[in-house]
Parts: structure tokens; sequence; C-alpha cells
């Protein structure tokens, strides 16, 4: 049983929680961008933990299923079809043979996971179906078959409610990062109070932050970073690494986001505005 993909839409790809196992070899985490999001999608079909989905970014995806399942559609807001006839997201929704459905646009958000009963089948490599270019084939191509198990009957579960003031602030939770401390006062006291925005320069790799402050610290010798690292470039500019990172960087790392404000960036537009909240660690208690 299977999917055929017939249109792609921008940045479709097989995603799970990702891998770590690569990280020495220098293979990025990957992963779903939003947590939270691709996590509800599972938990409303009742799939372990870790089931692959299909994320998709903002529209044109289109999928035929060929075989009965059912499915969850996990969006902060959107326009989707199934058969031409708009449907209801962040439910189970039962799927016939020859259903289509499409992605029409995404009203808030960038990010949005479809779910099937089950997780979708395909070769895991390092522990995880997540796409990454060159590691995997699971970025979704027209005329692709993704594999699921197909079942039948009436889903009788009660639907989970998402909870839609996850996404509403505009404070995100950072820690310093290593070299934080290396920062002047001036420019320490800006990153806590003055308010940001995002720039145009938005994928799985990086979001760029639209502000630039001055910067005259020097470039570090390589270090780690992780998904949620703000690097510091010498022009000035604040790059906030996503699930695709590298994992390491010769760019000062001034800040690290908690996990909570990875999930919200990855789903603020360009332009949007925050602030971050620095959140100090008392490494006594720890």
């Amino acid at each position: 049983m299977s999917i055929n993909v017939k249109q792609t839409g921008l940045y479709a790809t097989i995603q799970d929680e990702g891998r770590t196992e690569g990280m020495p070899q220098g293979i990025p985490i990957s992963g779903a961008m939003d947590f939270n999001l691709y996590r509800f999608a599972n938990h409303v079909l009742g799939n372990k933990e870790n089931s692959a989905c299909i994320e998709f970014y903002q529209q044109g995806l289109k999928l035929e299923f060929d075989s009965p399942t059912f499915i969850c559609i996990a969006v902060l807001d959107g326009e989707i079809l199934l058969n031409d006839e708009q449907i209801e997201s962040n439910s189970i929704i039962k799927i016939k043979s020859g259903d289509q459905i499409l992605i029409k646009q995404l009203i808030e958000g960038n990010w949005g996971y479809i779910a099937v009963k089950d997780g979708f089948q395909s070769g895991a490599f390092l522990g995880s179906q997540s796409f990454y270019k060159a590691l995997t084939q699971h970025q979704l191509k027209k005329s692709d078959k993704i594999i699921y198990v197909s079942y039948e009957g009436v889903s009788g579960a009660d639907c989970p409610i998402l909870n839609l003031e996850y996404y509403k602030t505009s404070v995100l939770d950072v820690f310093k990062g290593p070299e934080f401390q290396k920062l002047s006062q001036t420019l320490q006291y800006q990153l806590n109070n003055a308010e940001f925005s995002l720039s145009t320069s938005q994928n799985r790799m990086a979001y760029e932050i639209q502000e630039r402050l001055d910067n005259e610290l020097e470039e570090i010798t390589t270090g780690p970073v992780l998904p949620g690292t703000v690097q510091y470039t010498p022009e000035g500019k604040m790059i906030a690494l996503m699930r695709d990172a590298q994992v390491t960087g010769g760019y000062p790392r001034i800040l690290q986001f908690s996990e909570k404000a990875i999930n919200l960036l990855s789903q603020k537009r360009a332009k949007s505005k925050f602030k971050f909240n620095l959140i100090e660690i008392n490494l006594e208690k720890i």
C-alpha cells in the first residue's frame, strides 16, 4: 500500500526525530522542524514515538492514497482539501482508496505534518528515516510512492485538541552560548532587551535574523554546534541554526535556543518580531 506523490510543493520530506549517531562523522541531526506539531500528529493516531511523518512547507503538496487508512494533518491553520472538499486539520481523517489530499495553503506557520496510522515505511540510516541530502532519498519527488500499512474500519479514538496558545508568544527562551561572555555589556543588554525580526532567509539549515549588531569578536576555533545555536558572524549577523545544521562551526556561539523555542521559531515567518528571554542556569543546583 502506498501514497503516490502528485505534486511535491516545497521542502516536502520524510521526517522523524532525527539521528544523533552520525554526529561524530559530521552528519547533521535533522528531524522534524517543529517537534511539538510532529508529535501531536502521531499522538492523534496513537502511533509509536519517532514514527515517520511527511513534513511539508506552506503549500502545494498533493498526495493520492491507493489503500484505506487513517491520517492526521497537523498545522497551525490551513486550507486543506480532500477530493476538492475542504476538511478539518488536527483530527483523525478516514482515507479510502483513491482519495487525494491537497495542501492548498498554510494560513499560519511554515511547517505542517501528515501522519499515517503506524507511520510511513521507508529505509532508515543511522536509526532515522529523516531526510538529509546525500544520505537518504526521502525528499519527495513527483511520482514517488511512500509505503504505509492499510487500515479499514472506524476509529473510535478520542481526538486530542492542539494547544494553539503554545504558539502565541513572541518571547523565545535562550541560554548563554559558549562565547556569550565575550560580548560587551552593551551587546549583552541589547540581546536581552531589544526586539528582533526574521529575514527572508529561512530553510531547514538556518533562519537569519534581520537586525545586525556591531561585532568586534574574532572567529573561534571550530567548535560543536547544535540545532538552536545562534552564531554571530563578523558582519554582525545572527544566524539561528535549525534541524539540518552542520555539527561544527567557526563563528562565536552567543546563544542557544531551548527546545520549545526552536519549535516556535520554526513556525515564524519572515518579518515576524520576537524577543529573547535569557534563562540563567544555576550550576550549583545541577
